[in-house]
């Protein structure tokens, strides 16, 4: 599955940004010339001032939708180890969504405004299997129904899987096909869930850390149009990436925090109808979103923040750590 990860920065008119008092020293510096803050360290030499930390807004307000009368616990909060704790771990030490949602833990919503739990009447296929191996500890159990319950039946088949049985094996899987283009990139890695697949293989329990694995550092629309263009096809429209027409050059790329996500909604919310889930097959710019287009029907204000420019900051950061990259694209 794709990364998808999505821009949340609305750039404005220069006049309307100047008369706006909570518009951010940073957002303000890619419209004009602002001196550099200054900054001093501390005793351990850390840099202090407006550039050492994150502004303070109130993040998890932003996120919280208000046409939620009853919020499940892990939706309270936008720390990502309060989060690990909250979630069950399979017999390795991985996160178990599966077993979150079964007890609960994560009540996700089937569609943008739609209930916690599958409308009535929504298809449910109840049946899992095994797939045989070259010997019967290696056979593979795959839980069919799981999947089904928050997943299109589009995002697998035909594209991933044209018939039952597919012939495929671990060396696809670990190069990030069939099961590999999920399972490694928002679900449980393959290389340290064995026995979530094959259950008669004795493994060690405990050995994997539980990690929230998902975040996307998009990429600027321009580059990847710039390498998808044959050399000399000048029909390309160029991508109109904000109302205000000017460079956001000046503000890094924006993460896209998939695990905030997941826990809110189903993966049937966003895939297949808004985002293809597919690496770079996503092209997002602050008029789709203004428009209510990709990430901007949900982020309207009504149902998640909407982008302002006092809070750009929420996306727009610098990557803190190593993340997956070229998932998507934004300008």
């Amino acid at each position: 599955m794709r990364k998808g990860g999505r821009a949340v920065l609305t750039i404005i008119a220069i006049t309307t940004c100047a008369t706006t008092a909570s518009c951010s020293r940073r957002a303000l510096g890619v419209l004009v010339d602002l001196p550099q803050p200054e900054r001093s360290e501390n005793s351990q030499g850390a840099a202090q001032g407006p550039e050492a930390f994150t502004p303070g807004l109130d993040l998890l307000a932003l996120y919280l939708n208000p046409l939620d009368t009853v919020v499940p616990e892990i939706e309270k909060t936008l720390d990502p180890d309060s989060v690990v704790a909250m979630l069950p771990r399979d017999h390795a030490g991985n996160i178990d969504w599966v077993a979150a949602l079964r007890h609960e833990v994560i009540r996700p919503r089937d569609g943008i405004d739609g209930p916690r739990s599958p409308p009535p009447g929504s298809f449910e296929f109840g049946f899992d299997f095994y797939f045989p191996g070259p010997a019967e500890m290696f056979d593979a159990y795959f839980p069919h129904s799981a999947h089904t319950e928050i997943m299109e039946c589009a995002q697998c088949h035909p594209r991933i899987f044209r018939t039952r049985p597919a012939e495929f094996m671990m060396a696809d899987v670990f190069a990030g096909k069939y099961c590999g283009e999920c399972h490694g990139t928002v679900a449980y890695p393959v290389m340290t869930g064995c026995e979530r697949c094959h259950t008669a293989l004795p493994q060690p329990p405990n050995r994997a850390e539980p990690e929230l694995i998902g975040t996307v550092q998009m990429r600027r629309a321009a580059e990847i149009l710039a390498e998808s263009t044959p050399i000399g096809d000048s029909t390309t429209a160029p991508i109109r990436s904000n109302a205000a027409g000017v460079s956001t050059d000046g503000l890094a790329t924006s993460i896209f925090p998939h695990w905030v996500h997941r826990i809110r909604y189903n993966c049937r919310t966003c895939h297949l109808d808004i985002f293809e889930p597919q690496a770079g097959t996503n092209a997002v710019t602050m008029v789709d979103i203004a428009e209510g287009r990709a990430c901007g029907q949900c982020h309207n204000g009504a149902v998640a923040f909407a982008p302002q420019m006092d809070n750009c900051e929420v996306c727009h950061v610098p990557p803190q750590a190593p993340v997956a990259t070229g998932a998507a694209r934004q300008p």
